[in-house]
């Protein structure tokens, strides 16, 4: 008879314990976009997006994306390298200025 009066006891706090785990909420890591048509995301601020380099009407060259997006580039020596040419472009990307922190500029080979 002991051992049933100790269960009785035990089992509500027991009970109440494990639903109080059960009932705290699971964060979940946030939710990133998907990167757009033609770029790749490789970890938070560091992106590669693929386009022309071209002129603007100010002179400066840009970065035009397959969507026609248009994106400034900090580095001006090495996409003058480019000018005219499809290229990978890495680096950090702000979208309020829509502007490339350069890193990097390949050039890309097009298959036909």
């Amino acid at each position: 008879m002991k051992h049933w009066f100790n269960l009785t006891l035990l089992l509500p706090i027991a009970l109440t314990g494990s639903l109080l785990i059960a009932q705290e909420p699971q964060r979940r890591p946030p939710r990133q976009k998907p990167p757009a048509e033609g770029q790749t995301q490789q970890d938070p601020q560091q992106q590669t997006i693929t386009g022309k380099i071209s002129t603007s009407n100010n002179g400066k060259y840009i970065l035009v994306d397959s969507n026609g997006r248009m994106y400034q580039l900090d580095d001006q020596r090495t996409a003058k390298k480019f000018a005219g040419k499809m290229v990978k472009v890495s680096g950090t990307v702000d979208i309020s200025s829509k502007s490339i922190h350069v890193t990097e500029i390949k050039s890309v080979t097009i298959r036909v």
